[in-house]
């Protein structure tokens, strides 16, 4: 039998030849051992043919030819006749000696040189089977049995290759693993600098070792975040306020559920004290307290309740309505609406309030500021916010419906400071509110104001509690957004109003036959 090795693991076969060789060789053996020498010798010497290194065939050919050469030379014994028992005798004495020859010759030979053989395919058969296991280990991940089975085949074979390079491997391996559950024991603990650095070290050994790419990616983004967030709190810490809130609205943009309340509190105060700092720094600048406003409107859509927001909004519109009365020469309108503003804040806008409102009296104005610095909703003996919301709402309805959208946008207005005080529906109560007030602005030609009440009563709807997925409706919203910056407000509000008839049948709000398109 001979054995085959390969270079990437022990084995051994067994071939047809070698079998024909092994049968031929013990059939000349028997003849040997019955002293037929030249049978045996023929039969050996074909073993050689097939086998050319079978050392047994060797030796027993050669001691084959010994023995037919011996009793060729063997002198004949003269013939004599033995008689009786004594013939018998010496027959079973050569027998006996003929069969012990041959069993110690078979011994020897065996001892010589089969039993080698076997004992060496053996060891091979075992070093394979180790060998065999380790790497079972190895791909099962079990990194500590695979070093060990390693260690135990290079105990029998020091010099095999291929169980050095396994241990080499398994403990490669080993320092991975050990690393990567370190790497996301420190993600688990939010350590983004510690965990960059140890899924760097892996992916410098092996780049495509586990998910280790999209972890370093998880840990890229955190770390990338962090570093937005700082810079927000940074800004926020030192008054930055519109500074801030360009970094708080790039990282919700970024990630909407990172620090998700800290954004969302740090961004509704940056659009107050932005929208304040712009109204208090200008002086009641139209165009600065047309962007207070909208400031106060993205407050609003982060906290629909908030009186102070609200407050905020009420004021910057008063303010503005008594700028334009005043402009047209509309004094009684204008100090209406600017004794409102004095009334809650004497020094509004710098106090540019007041003076506007001594404008509009002709130069004589007497305020009494209200008790309260904020806004506040009374509601008649009996009646619900809901019932006077509802009254609000349909007084805008009457109004619109007949034409007076002036007196439409002033219903719509008060229905925006009573929906409020809506509890878990005052979101659904401000989108309709400022759907029914946009679409008042449309009709009268106000069109600016009117895509304002439009966007915030959608962003109302898409940011509260009670948000409706953009999913379905968001393509309307881009198609609007980008007629709004060519100034097509009327394929603005086509646009604008698809959206609108989703969102309110899937929020149940009352607004399935509403249209906005003036």
């Amino acid at each position: 039998m001979t054995i085959h090795y390969s270079d990437n693991s022990p084995s051994y076969e067994e071939e047809p030849q070698e079998k024909q060789a092994d049968a031929l060789f013990q059939e000349s053996l028997q003849h040997f051992q019955n002293g037929k020498w030249q049978k045996a010798i023929n039969g050996f010497q074909e073993v050689l043919r097939l086998q050319p290194a079978h050392a047994e065939a060797k030796a027993f050919l050669e001691e084959a030819h010994v023995k037919a050469s011996l009793e060729q030379d063997k002198p004949k014994p003269k013939r004599f006749r033995f008689q009786g028992r004594l013939r018998y005798l010496l027959l079973a004495l050569v027998a006996v000696t003929v069969i012990l020859f041959l069993a110690v010759g078979a011994r020897w030979a065996y001892a010589r040189w089969i039993e080698p053989v076997r004992a060496a395919q053996q060891a091979a058969q075992h070093r394979s089977q180790l060998l065999e296991q380790a790497y079972k280990y190895l791909a099962a991940k079990d990194y500590a049995a695979a070093q060990e089975a390693f260690r135990t085949l290079l105990a029998e074979d020091p010099d095999n290759e291929e169980a050095q390079k396994g241990l080499a491997e398994a403990q490669a391996k080993a320092a991975l693993a050990e690393q990567y559950a370190k790497a996301k024991e420190a993600i688990a603990r939010q350590s983004w600098e510690e965990a960059a650095s140890l899924l760097a070290t892996i992916i410098a050994q092996d780049p495509n070792y586990g998910d280790v790419q999209a972890q370093q990616a998880l840990v890229q983004k955190q770390l990338e975040l962090r570093a937005w967030f700082d810079k927000a709190e940074a800004a926020y810490a030192a008054g930055n306020w519109q500074e801030a809130i360009s970094l708080y609205e790039t990282l919700r943009d970024m990630d909407a559920e990172y620090q998700k309340q800290s954004v969302s509190t740090r961004l509704f105060e940056s659009y107050l004290k932005q929208g304040r700092s712009l109204i208090e720094n200008t002086k009641g600048s139209s165009e600065a307290v047309q962007q207070a406003k909208e400031l106060f409107q993205k407050a609003l859509v982060l906290q629909p309740q908030h009186p102070q927001a609200v407050q905020e909004l009420a004021l910057a519109e008063k303010f503005l309505e008594g700028q334009k009365q005043l402009a047209q020469g509309n004094q009684e309108a204008a100090r209406a609406a600017l004794e409102w503003v004095c009334q809650q804040q004497p020094d509004y806008a710098g106090g540019s309030a007041s003076a506007l409102l001594k404008l509009a009296s002709g130069g004589q104005a007497t305020v009494q500021p209200s008790p309260t610095s904020q806004v506040t909703v009374t509601v008649a003996s009996g009646e619900t916010f809901h019932q006077q919301y509802a009254a609000a709402m349909q007084k805008g309805d009457s109004a619109i419906a007949a034409g007076d959208y002036a007196q439409a946008e002033q219903h719509y207005r008060q229905a925006t400071l009573v929906a409020i005080h809506g509890g878990y529906d005052s979101a659904r109560w401000l989108f309709v509110a400022y759907v029914k007030l946009g679409t008042a602005y449309a009709k009268s030609g106000k069109y600016e104001e009117g895509i304002t009440a439009i966007q915030t009563a959608i962003s109302i709807m898409t940011r509260s509690a009670v948000a409706i997925p953009t999913e379905s409706y968001s393509p309307y919203i881009e198609a609007a957004e980008r007629y709004v910056q060519e100034k097509d407000y009327h394929n603005a509000f086509v646009q604008y109003d698809q959206a609108v008839h989703i969102i309110g049948q899937k929020c149940n709000c009352g607004l399935e036959d509403w249209r906005l398109v003036p």
